[in-house]
């Protein structure tokens, strides 16, 4: 019985998934008025709740140990990334002329570099910077965590 019902149950999902709909709920992000209050909510809540785990790991004295060792340079990678977000949301918004002239190909483009708020827009596209390290840290903090648990 159990067999049946997981074969018609597949047959189902295949069914269903080989002939999608209209997907409506895309949100385009080249657009910084999309969404905008929301993401810069939740950078501003992901941030404050990283800086209060730092705090705690500080306050318990964890922190000697290597697996919260990492967990704190994550948060701190973590919460800089968020603050780079944040600022780079509104560097966004405030971007008034094209930065890029007359794309003619991938190698072509010029950038316009003219205003300061230019700069801080592009610098704060280097997210990733921030990022990869925070996933680093977590993931060997966590797998630390888990070593030591045996």
């Amino acid at each position: 019985m159990t067999a049946r019902l997981f074969l018609s149950s597949l047959i189902f999902m295949i069914l269903v998934w080989s002939y999608p709909e209209s997907a409506f709920a895309y949100i385009p992000h080249w657009d910084p008025q999309e969404g905008f209050f929301i993401r810069q909510f939740s950078y501003l809540f992901f941030l404050v709740a990283m800086l209060f785990f730092f705090y705690e790991l500080k306050q318990e004295n964890l922190r000697q140990k290597p697996g919260f060792a990492l967990l704190a340079l994550a948060s701190g990678f973590f919460a800089l990334w968020n603050l780079d977000c944040f600022v780079g949301q509104f560097a966004a918004l405030n971007l008034s002329a094209p930065v890029i002239l007359e794309p003619g190909g991938i190698f072509s483009q010029k950038l316009v570099m003219t205003d300061p708020g230019v700069w801080v827009y592009y610098l704060t596209k280097l997210d990733h910077l921030l990022l990869v390290p925070a996933f680093l840290f977590l993931y060997f903090g966590i797998r630390a965590l888990a070593r030591s648990r045996i």
